[in-house]
């Protein structure tokens, strides 16, 4: 009876010590939450003792690396202005944890909503190294690095989301070829901006191919002086061997080749020793990811445009 009233009594104890702890209204949170805020960062005292901000601090204590907890935490501390504070929770977690790589895509969104493009990228930068064929961190990254200036790595990334979509790429929203467009405009590359918007175009070109459309090319083209690309030009070309191969010869800046030509292909690419003779500039270019019959490959987009033309193909009647 004694030993009973005894463990009744400690429990009573512990219980009451536990609730003393943890109240809001009278502890001091940067005591309280010491521990926590060493892995996600301190937050204000006054946001912190609210009580279903301080009932997920509670839990991150208890278990330090609780994903829902952390998700949302940030979830509040986003929703009531401490952005910042969300952002960063985010960032430090993965680095602790491991883990989600949602945390990743979420902070770097977050920072760029605080116009933070240099943290955005530096966390996009972890993303994109954690998943390197995931298409939404090289989005992420690309967006990043758009606002922060860096288009020419920004190039590199939405070629490369672009590329890793697993699905129809008809389903690849035309935003992310608008802003494919609009970085390769503000690098004054006119002509080249047209081409992804003529990509999104041909993908379904029966709904796409729009007045819209159409004077988003004119413009780029105007300004850059281009080729237009309403000229009605058609060729035809041969087909050799029992895979019905085409092949082109075609010289570019005045260099003569023999080219596969393959119309779903995102770019004209050529091996290193032909761009090496033919002098395509590779001093600032950027690595990007194609999709081959092989599977993955890496290659380098040239940061400068190219001339080029068919050097015999036949005119067709």
């Amino acid at each position: 009876m004694f030993r009973r009233k005894c463990l009744t009594f400690l429990l009573l104890v512990a219980f009451s010590s536990f609730a003393r702890a943890g109240d809001p209204a009278t502890d001091n949170p940067d005591q309280v939450f010491e521990s926590v805020y060493t892995r996600i960062g301190a937050l204000p005292a006054a946001v912190a003792r609210e009580r279903l901000v301080w009932l997920k601090l509670e839990e991150l204590k208890r278990e330090p690396c609780d994903q829902r907890s952390i998700d949302d935490l940030a979830g509040m501390l986003d929703r009531r202005g401490y952005r910042r504070q969300a952002a960063d929770g985010l960032y430090k977690f993965v680095q602790t944890c491991g883990a989600p790589l949602t945390a990743l895509n979420k902070a770097a969104v977050i920072y760029m909503s605080i116009t933070d493009y240099r943290k955005a990228v530096e966390v996009s930068d972890e993303y994109v190294k954690r998943a390197p064929s995931d298409q939404s961190a090289r989005y992420v990254r690309a967006m990043a690095l758009d606002g922060a200036g860096d288009y020419r790595r920004a190039l590199a990334d939405y070629s490369d989301t672009i590329e890793l979509f697993s699905g129809d790429k008809k389903m690849i929203s035309g935003g992310i070829f608008v802003r494919m467009a609009n970085a390769y405009a503000a690098l004054k590359q006119f002509c080249e901006a047209t081409v992804p918007i003529s990509r999104w175009v041909a993908f379904d070109p029966a709904t796409r191919d729009t007045s819209r459309t159409q004077k988003m090319i004119a413009d780029y083209e105007r300004q850059g002086n281009c080729v237009s690309s309403t000229e009605a030009r058609k060729e035809s070309f041969p087909l050799h061997g029992p895979k019905g191969i085409v092949t082109v010869k075609a010289e570019v800046n005045g260099v003569r080749g023999l080219f596969v030509l393959d119309t779903g292909a995102s770019y004209v690419s050529v091996k290193s020793a032909f761009a090496s003779k033919a002098k395509i500039p590779d001093d600032g270019s950027s690595d990007i990811t194609l999709i081959t019959a092989n599977g993955e490959a890496k290659a380098k987009l040239s940061p400068k445009p190219t001339r080029s033309h068919s050097a015999s193909s036949r005119r067709s009647t």
